[in-house]
């Protein structure tokens, strides 16, 4: 029996739902080692499992709530990592907005213009990149951006 203060690794009991859902391009760190005393919950156990930046606020309530948060007060801190999340997707949001219209309107000016677009803009950023912002795109800077997919820039 391990002492109360030992520290073990949260075991998935979903370990195939978990392996079957994960994305093996996003490499995904161990869970966060928890109190030995912590009563698991699958539930949390999946959460931690899936989202290991939780861990630093799931070890605060373990701490908080002597070893035994319970689900209930998990997902209500969850929530605010949501939110906090949110906020900040939320701020930087405007930027981006105003940053691709900014490019369109260069795009748009035609001739050397276009190949600052394309090449130095555009087939600098990562497929993913390229994949997050192109709903955001204006119709010239995808008309570049599908001109490099083709091969034809």
């Amino acid at each position: 029996m391990p002492a109360d203060n030992e520290v073990r690794a949260v075991s998935d009991p979903y370990l195939p739902l978990a392996a079957a859902t994960a994305d093996p391009a996003v490499p995904r760190p161990y869970p966060p080692p928890v109190p030995a005393g912590y009563a698991e919950d699958p539930s949390v156990t999946v959460l931690l499992e899936e989202v290991p930046e939780f861990g630093p606020a799931f070890l605060a309530l373990v701490e908080l709530f002597d070893d035994d948060p319970g689900g209930p007060a998990v997902f209500t801190e969850l929530a605010d990592f949501v939110s906090e999340r949110l906020v900040a997707i939320e701020a930087q949001r405007p930027v981006l907005e105003r940053t691709l219209a900014a490019v369109e309107s260069v795009a748009r000016a035609g001739g050397d213009a276009q190949d600052l677009v394309g090449y130095a803009f555009l087939d600098s950023l990562s497929p993913e990149d390229l994949r997050l912002i192109t709903p955001w795109l204006g119709a010239a800077t995808r008309s570049l951006l599908d001109d490099l997919d083709a091969g034809l820039a």
